[in-house]
């Protein structure tokens, strides 16, 4: 089965384990964010990601929060345990967990299938794209109007590459890769 290449957050503080599954993401064609050792950097790549890998204990803290903003962007993610899986509190009940070490393959299929089903429910709708676009940016960005630019700006190239034949494939997925960009060229910049 193919599927359109996602960008991926890995959190992951185990140098080697982390390593090992950024290269077998990119050899698969996935683009990795990351990989973090650290709870509070990783967060702040939430709105600009398509999926995560998430270990659930990081320097001896816990990506739950991670977990929590992941779901509320509606962003597929699994989690990796080296330790007992009951320690995962129950809202997270419905989210899968594998063991490490896991070789990416199947970690990647179920982030893709999980994916999937969240495009398809909103598949064709521009309005519910250009929406969710606008709620990343904001939470990236430091005031609305600096999260707009970055908006305008994503759609602008949209127009463009639409008119050199260039948008093809998952619409979703290009509009926020779109908006990652301009994020990474412009945004930054703001909050600095």
């Amino acid at each position: 089965m193919t599927f359109e290449p996602l960008r991926i957050l890995l959190v992951e503080d185990d140098f080697f384990i982390a390593e090992t599954l950024a290269r077998e993401i990119r050899a698969e064609g996935d683009t990795v964010v990351g990989p973090f050792a650290d709870i509070h950097e990783a967060i702040q790549y939430v709105g600009l990601v398509q999926a995560a890998i998430l270990d659930v204990l990081v320097q001896e803290e816990t990506s739950f929060s991670i977990a929590d903003s992941l779901i509320h962007h509606e962003i597929p993610f699994i989690f990796l345990t080296g330790s007992d899986p009951r320690v995962i509190p129950a809202r997270f009940a419905d989210r899968h967990i594998y063991d490490k070490p896991s070789p990416a393959t199947p970690l990647l299929y179920d982030l893709h299938q999980q994916h999937r089903a969240i495009v398809s429910q909103g598949d064709g709708n521009m309005e519910a794209v250009v929406i969710e676009m606008i709620r990343r940016a904001r939470d990236l960005m430091p005031d609305e109007a600096s999260a707009d630019r970055i908006v305008e700006g994503a759609l602008l190239r949209a127009i463009a590459e639409t008119k050199d034949k260039r948008m093809e494939g998952d619409i979703r997925a290009n509009m926020l890769s779109l908006l990652y960009d301009e994020y990474r060229q412009r945004g930054r910049l703001c909050l600095h």
